[in-house]
């Protein structure tokens, strides 16, 4: 009997040691997985920062697109909205922004990231409508400005233009594009002698300043 009862405790114990040793090996296969899709991410993200460093846009809108599939978070709708913008895909840039914004309602960076696709396209309303948004948020963003008096000039809002180009040159009065900006938005107000005494200025700082030397070329 004691035997027979010894055997049945070892018999009992090399089972409870079996199962101890399934549950671990289900644990750490459970552990091994999440490690193992963090790392394939990690690459896909390496793969994309190195194809955009070489301008292989679609390779890396392509590994992006990959860790989207896996899980589309802010970070990665703005980085395609980039990439896109970057392949001139303008119209795909503009609605990975767009989707960025709704998911951080309160994100300068995703608004101000959607007036780049739109800058390039010239959608100026769009562009406008774009700009005031972001300063919205942030009455003081630079950018947002100068591309809002860009935007205002090619609506042929001149006017509300030379007053948003005035405010930048008041806080950034060595930026050049500001001060061309307003010389040109001047010249189709018909203040063409003022213009021309900004477009002096610049080319005496700026010999080859293009949009100077136009401007100085008008009768």
């Amino acid at each position: 009997m004691a035997e027979s009862e010894d055997k049945r405790s070892k018999g009992m114990m090399m089972s409870i040691q079996s199962f101890v040793t399934v549950v671990l090996l289900a644990g750490m296969l459970a552990v091994a997985e999440p490690v193992g899709a963090q790392n394939d991410v990690a690459s896909l993200y390496r793969a994309s920062y190195a194809s955009e460093a070489s301008r292989d846009y679609p390779a890396a809108i392509s590994a992006m697109r990959t860790v989207e599939s896996k899980g589309s978070t802010y970070f990665v709708r703005v980085r395609l909205g980039w990439l896109y913008y970057l392949s001139g895909d303008y119209v795909t840039s503009a609605q990975y922004y767009r989707s960025a914004a709704a998911a951080a309602p309160r994100s300068v960076e995703a608004r101000l990231g959607l007036t780049l696709p739109l800058l390039a396209s010239k959608s100026w309303r769009d562009l406008e409508r774009a700009c005031r948004d972001v300063l919205a948020l942030d009455a003081n963003n630079a950018a947002a400005r100068a591309r809002l008096a860009h935007a205002l000039y090619m609506i042929g809002n001149y006017p509300d233009s030379a007053t948003t180009y005035r405010a930048l040159i008041e806080q950034y009065p060595a930026e050049l594009d500001h001060q061309t900006g307003l010389g040109w938005a001047l010249v189709k107000m018909g203040k063409g002698a003022e213009a021309k005494q900004i477009f002096r200025q610049v080319l005496a700082v700026s010999p080859d300043n293009a949009n100077a030397k136009a401007g100085m070329a008008l009768p």
